[in-house]
């Protein structure tokens, strides 16, 4: 098949993402039925859920959200078949509205995913000798959208997690350039952390810098005022609310999949703003926006997340610090500060990762398997996301595992945390 000779070009050497994979068995994992947090793949085999993302668990509270969705569909049809630039019905104005109200902004935006976000708006307001700064560590999609915006001319420049001196080292060197936009994690995706929105924000300010915040992972999960029961916070109202912080060198950027099991994303914005996005972000122009169905589970859902959100918030930060401190107890090195329920468990090479992804699925564990070039070389790791369904026992199968993996590596004189290799 012709399609067959674009996977090898000449003489390059692609990364090894497709051979890990391959040999992993945390991929590619086809599933016949789900009870709660517990999933059965097509051989029949049971595994625990440590994969998904929908912290709060209103991804299986189909009673409560399916209805509003139907009945959505019923009164808008299945498909919005025409682009948001063309038109659109009155539930687009009305979330728009109701998720401005929640976050504390003037309005909103919605685009089908944080994905399509990224890469509609950064490429929209970014024009020739404008200057991306780009998180080494932010989304892979915020990386795609800016190389699309330095195909336009835009430079592009990156610095590390938490380097506030290379960044304002960046700024001042770029400093003439016209527009400038700063592209960070509000909850990074591989640790748990939160961007440190208290030394970013001034460092906007100071150089009128953009700063955009993607949230996919924090929305609905965080939110203001941090408590001694839940470091969480409450209502879920995202990172910028949890910081207690505001400016209006933001651009706060937040999906609905992960928090409120609802297809979309949205963005915050000035209405000026809104009207411009609307007519230059390409997704909005020429591609089909969020079902009906989705944008009524999304309505529901901001109403069902007052009613359970902090209950289920005190429970996922109880099993998350369950989960930390036994893998620590143990020795691991666990890669996250903030006790956010993405838990990465530092494996430090590809074949230990690949080892031990295997054992972990073949004892009944679905988990993320990290391997480089999705980390950096040396910290490859395995990712367990923690939600609302999962369950105490389900936390000390885990552990009993991971326990029999440390007597592994050790008989094998395999370091369990970097400070072992030294």
């Amino acid at each position: 098949m012709l399609q067959n000779t674009f996977l090898n070009a000449g003489n390059e050497t692609r990364d090894p993402l497709l051979q890990v994979l391959q040999q992993s068995q945390q991929y590619n994992v086809r599933i016949s039925s789900i009870d709660g947090r517990v999933l059965k793949d097509v051989r029949g085999n049971t595994l625990y859920d440590f994969a998904s993302c929908n912290y709060l668990g209103l991804d299986l509270d189909q009673d409560k959200l399916i209805p509003a969705g139907v009945q959505a569909a019923k009164s808008f049809g299945m498909h919005t078949s025409r682009a948001r630039l063309m038109g659109y019905h009155e539930l687009f104005t009305q979330l728009e509205n109701r998720l401005a109200k929640f976050i504390g902004c003037e309005d909103t935006l919605l685009f089908p995913n944080t994905t399509l976000a990224s890469i509609g708006i950064i490429p929209a307001l970014i024009r020739k000798d404008d200057l991306i700064i780009l998180d080494k560590s932010a989304h892979a999609t915020m990386y795609q959208a800016a190389q699309m915006a330095r195909d336009k001319g835009a430079i592009l420049r990156s610095f590390p997690q938490g380097d506030m001196v290379t960044l304002q080292k960046i700024l001042q060197e770029q400093e003439n350039c016209p527009r400038k936009i700063i592209c960070v994690d509000g909850v990074y995706s591989m640790t748990g952390d939160y961007a440190d929105l208290t030394q970013l924000i001034p460092i906007a300010e100071k150089h009128r810098a953009l700063l955009y915040i993607d949230d996919g992972h924090g929305f609905a999960l965080i939110g203001e005022k941090e408590n001694s029961q839940c470091s969480y916070g409450s209502k879920g109202n995202g990172v910028i609310n949890h910081y207690g912080v505001k400016s209006d060198c933001t651009m706060y950027v937040a999906g609905t999949a992960k928090g409120l099991a609802a297809g979309a994303a949205f963005v915050e914005v000035t209405p000026e703003m809104k009207e411009f996005l609307m007519a230059y972000a390409k997704p909005l122009d020429y591609t089909h926006p969020s079902t009906p169905f989705c944008l009524g589970v999304l309505d529901a859902a901001l109403d069902l997340l007052t009613i359970v959100g902090d209950s289920r918030r005190i429970t996922v930060h109880d099993l998350s610090t369950k989960l930390i401190s036994g893998l620590r107890d143990m020795g691991f090195y666990v890669m996250n500060s903030s006790n956010f329920p993405i838990i990465s468990v530092w494996a430090g090479d590809t074949g230990t990762l690949i080892e031990a992804s295997r054992y972990l699925y073949q004892h009944g564990i679905f988990l993320t398997s990290c391997p480089y070039p999705t980390m950096p070389k040396g910290k490859e790791a395995l990712r367990i996301t923690v939600t609302a369904l999962n369950t105490d026992e389900q936390i000390d199968h885990l552990l009993t595992l991971f326990s029999e993996i440390k007597r592994q590596w050790q008989n094998k004189g395999i370091a369990i945390s970097p400070d072992m290799q030294r």
